[in-house]
């Protein structure tokens, strides 16, 4: 085993998979892998979450999706964000649908499709307030120059918002005015497009937090990242996280590589900022920013109270279920945690590192477990 590890349980992950689908009736699901699944490990949680009944998988990049393709993962992909020319290419070569805002992106799509003799395959995404790449008032454009390409397959229209409020959709259409239901919008698409492309799509809007708390905002999909690992959105009333979830689908484990007893007025890591304030055992952990741990220690991050709230909380671990703290300034690939109140601790023993997982490096050997 690792001394640096992360324990990924990918039973739980499929559990909140099932716990989703379980609310939805017609609507499909897509599963958020991005950000190396949130942490977890984008092929094999990709795999699990399809295996659970998930219908789409959904990626930042289209390089993320052709990662999954070239791993063998064939279920229906979204990249959110818009492709590079040569990106096109790829995606087409490898069945990736991607988000088109831009005459261009149909213009590289044709040309690959062309060159390739595939189908491309592409959604349109149309901003709601949130200052992204966006379609905006050129979506009726973009669907009657996608209808003159036999070879670009349009099959849908998304949006997305920062918050569960769907009362306003200002900004996506001049015909949809403020205050006009979602619902309303997805008809005007669906109508706009089965006029223009001569087939039915598909239309989106709900994340995480509107998926719990609108269930009329997913007629078609919905797009779910954060609850599939055991989280509810930060947005999201206590009163609203009414999805039964399994909370521990990852852990960060490190071992205890060295333990020293040192004297008071020792000082602890770069910068000699840390001092001990009296005898003190110190456990060595092989881990440090390089794996993802934050580089505020606890102690700085305690004076800086206002500047830290809301943020992750002081760097602890966890030693046989019992918080000790990190002292000094976390380096590069170690760092020190205080276990002078700990009974018991030995050199070869795990820890636990709670840290935000999206930030826990790829480098990271990840063990999963059903």
């Amino acid at each position: 085993m690792p001394t640096t590890y992360v324990r990924v349980n990918l039973a739980a992950i499929a559990s909140n998979v099932r716990a989703v689908l379980s609310r939805l009736d017609n609507s499909q699901l897509m599963a958020v892998v991005k950000g190396n699944a949130y942490g977890h490990g984008m092929v094999r949680v990709a795999e699990r979450c399809v295996a659970a009944g998930a219908h789409w998988l959904g990626v930042s990049y289209v390089d993320e999706a052709v990662k999954l393709r070239a791993a063998g993962v064939t279920a229906p992909t979204l990249a959110f964000v818009p492709p590079t020319e040569e990106q096109c290419r790829a995606a087409v070569e490898q069945d990736v649908t991607v988000t088109i805002t831009t005459e261009d992106h149909l213009a590289w799509l044709r040309e690959a499709a062309s060159q390739s003799g595939k189908v491309a395959i592409a959604q349109i995404f149309v901003d709601a307030d949130l200052g992204r790449p966006s379609a905006g008032d050129d979506l009726v454009r973009l669907l009657q120059i996608a209808a003159g390409f036999p070879q670009l397959n349009i099959t849908g229209v998304y949006t997305h918002f920062d918050s569960t409020d769907t009362s306003s959709v200002r900004g996506v259409l001049d015909v949809v005015k403020t205050g006009s239901e979602l619902q309303a919008f997805a008809a005007v698409v669906k109508k706009l497009a089965q006029q223009y492309l001569g087939a039915p799509i598909i239309f989106h809007a709900a994340a995480s937090s509107l998926f719990l708390t609108a269930p009329d905002s997913h007629p078609d999909l919905v797009r779910i990242g954060t609850l599939l690992y055991g989280q509810y959105p930060p947005d999201l009333a206590a009163n609203r996280r009414n999805l039964d979830l399994a909370p521990d689908t990852l852990e960060l484990r490190s071992t205890i590589i060295a333990i020293d007893e040192v004297p008071a007025g020792t000082t602890v890591g770069s910068g000699r900022e840390f001092v001990c304030r009296r005898p003190t055992q110190v456990a060595t952990l092989p881990l440090g920013y390089a794996q993802g741990l934050s580089l505020v220690p606890a102690f700085l991050a305690r004076r800086r109270d206002t500047w830290w709230r809301g943020r992750q909380r002081p760097a602890v671990v966890l030693v046989g279920g019992q918080e000790a703290s990190i002292i000094g300034w976390v380096g590069m690939d170690q760092c020190a945690v205080d276990v002078t109140d700990l009974p018991d601790v030995e050199v070869g023993q795990t820890v636990v590192v709670p840290t935000h997982c999206t930030l826990i490096s790829p480098e990271v050997p990840r063990v999963y477990i059903e």
